[in-house]
């Protein structure tokens, strides 16, 4: 998680509101506090990448019910009584299928958690040469990914190597800057966004690894990191 109390006293002293990206995070924490309670709401995905899904969509948070049903008009085309349209809407319900999918999920998200943060302690005990992922005091990280960094120069390499030389896949998010996107293309100097986005690597810690695969991994990022990939 972010400095979530960091971020909410700056939005109090500017008069803003603050919005939780949570869209990887379900189980994590901050002191004790579980993401998608800091803020007016909070966006979960439940794409089926995430550490749980539905099969597509997500869900929100929130604690005010105004937002709340505001949300259920929105998601049934406005209208919370049919056809009595109170505002322009959508039509984002999710069907009994996926939220049977969801629901069955959601009581296996937390062993799956536990073992996604067990494969990450493995990396972390065993890599070497890389940078590894940071986790703040009295942060609970539950791992969508477990991202590494390499040298700049060596990233696209390793990357590479580790698909073809050791059958091993790997992720980049995101190769590009938000504010270098065209949807923003923003002039700004940030030198530490534009260092993560060169370096950065994602490695697999899905919960479906076995000991034999964390130690291929292990053994093939070693070896391109001393080899200089």
């Amino acid at each position: 998680p972010a400095d979530m109390d960091a971020l909410g006293r700056l939005a109090a002293e500017h008069g803003l509101k603050l919005f939780e990206d949570a869209a990887q995070a379900h189980g994590a924490s901050l002191n004790g506090r579980p993401v998608g309670t800091f803020g007016e709401f909070a966006m979960f995905s439940l794409y089926p990448t995430k550490n749980m899904t539905s099969g597509e969509g997500g869900m929100v948070s929130t604690p005010d019910d105004g937002v709340a049903r505001r949300l259920r008009l929105l998601r049934n085309q406005g209208m919370e009584r049919q056809y009595e349209y109170e505002l322009v809407g959508f039509n984002a319900r999710m069907t009994d299928l996926h939220a049977a999918i969801g629901r069955v999920q959601l009581r296996k998200l937390a062993g799956w958690t536990a073992t996604r943060q067990a494969n990450a302690a493995f990396f972390n005990a065993n890599l070497e040469g890389v940078g590894l992922p940071a986790v703040a005091e009295g942060a609970v990280h539950v791992y969508h990914q477990y991202t590494i960094r390499v040298a700049a120069g060596e990233r696209d390499r390793s990357a590479a190597a580790l698909k073809d030389e050791y059958n091993i896949g790997s992720g980049v998010y995101y190769p590009v800057p938000n504010h270098r996107l065209p949807s923003f293309n923003r002039e700004a100097e940030l030198p530490r966004t534009e260092a993560a986005a060169l370096e950065v690597l994602s490695l697999p810690v899905h919960p479906s690894l076995d000991a034999e695969d964390l130690d291929r991994i292990v053994a093939a990022v070693n070896t391109l990191a001393k080899a200089g990939a």
